[in-house]
């Protein structure tokens, strides 16, 4: 959804966006819950068990070199969490809870985003504006992502020249293309309009996927498609051969404020002077979501690629008032998977590239 919105080149973290709301859902009661466990595809009966399998995937990435997950709880200061939501948070979600000033906005937010630049390699910077923050500011929920993976196989700086990528039916634009030709796990879906690549990358269980529609226009038709292809299903009908890839070297940043997207979805009351978060506080302030924000980046080059995100929940006081040829030159999806996991890590699409 939040792809085919926009009219740009897209990354985002599907799982660092549900990591952030799945953490306030814990504490929400009602209908709020009710609505945020419907829009997560959750059963509300199984909250505990929610949180358990976060803590077994946030374990099992404990391993994992090249990607790097945290949480943290920002919390005006007087007030404390509950017990219960701390130990869900705690256990469930490794969040650490800190107190901080919210009417010194500035301050605020300066801790909050020198902690996610800390967490993701410097690549995320100011996720959240001071403005945001003020004296009825109460809780920052904040999730940060982070990936830096090698190729298997390595592109060859010196096979990389500029080469023509089809923005439209008629026109091009000529940008570095990386070329290499190795044996990779490659799958025509006729049915589906495209072809598939897995690249793989060294000692680890992330590996990019890209999507190519065969019509250099056929992005659109492929995003409106996306929800009905199961991509693990997808992999399995994918063999490895030696594949002639010419692929685009890109840099992506891109943020949002993802409160029309949740609404959308069914999650509306979060925002509003009905929201239910009482599971949250030990203060009886009644709570709120002010914003949800979210920032990501990736770049992709001959050695790899580089990927970072965060997800912000800002919650306020209510105011009681053949070889194969693969020949990424038009425009395409990507997704980071971890197959082990089977958790998208990140996606986005390139539309246009300089």
């Amino acid at each position: 959804q939040i792809i085919s919105n926009e009219k740009k080149n897209v990354v985002i973290s599907p799982f660092s966006i549900s990591t952030c709301l799945s953490l306030a859902a814990m504490g929400a009661g009602g209908l709020t819950a009710e609505e945020m466990f419907r829009g997560l595809k959750y059963d509300p009966a199984q909250k505990s068990a929610i949180a358990e399998s976060y803590g077994n995937v946030m374990t099992n990435l404990d391993d994992n070199k090249s990607l790097k997950i945290a949480n943290k709880m920002y919390i005006m200061e007087k007030y404390s969490v509950k017990a219960n939501f701390h130990e869900i948070a705690q256990k469930g979600f490794r969040s650490e809870a800190e107190s901080v000033n919210f009417s010194d906005n500035t301050a605020a937010a300066k801790k909050i985003n020198t902690w996610v630049e800390q967490k993701t390699n410097d690549k995320i910077k100011d996720l959240i504006s001071p403005d945001s923050l003020d004296d009825m500011t109460r809780l920052v929920l904040v999730n940060a992502i982070h990936f830096k993976g090698t190729w298997t196989h390595q592109f060859n700086p010196a096979s990389t020249r500029p080469m023509p990528f089809w923005i439209s039916e008629t026109e091009s634009v000529d940008v570095p293309m990386m070329n290499t030709k190795k044996h990779f796990k490659h799958g025509v879906f006729d049915d589906l309009g495209l072809a598939a690549l897995e690249m793989t990358y060294n000692d680890s269980d992330v590996s990019m996927l890209i999507l190519l529609p065969h019509e250099r226009t056929g992005l659109t038709k492929l995003e409106e498609n996306l929800q009905n292809i199961d991509i693990p299903d997808m992999l399995t009908k994918m063999y490895s051969q030696e594949v002639e890839v010419f692929l685009p070297k890109f840099k992506i940043e891109f943020d949002l404020d993802l409160k029309e997207t949740l609404e959308k979805l069914g999650m509306g009351t979060m925002f509003s002077d009905s929201a239910d978060f009482s599971e949250l506080l030990e203060q009886h302030d009644p709570l709120k979501v002010s914003k949800v924000v979210h920032k990501a980046f990736i770049e992709v080059n001959e050695e790899g690629a580089e990927a970072a995100a965060a997800t912000g929940m800002i919650m306020m006081a209510m105011c009681l008032i053949i070889p194969v040829e693969f020949n990424v030159n038009r425009p395409f999806y990507f997704a980071l998977i971890n197959k082990k996991e089977n958790l998208v890590v990140f996606n986005g699409r390139i539309l246009k590239l300089n």
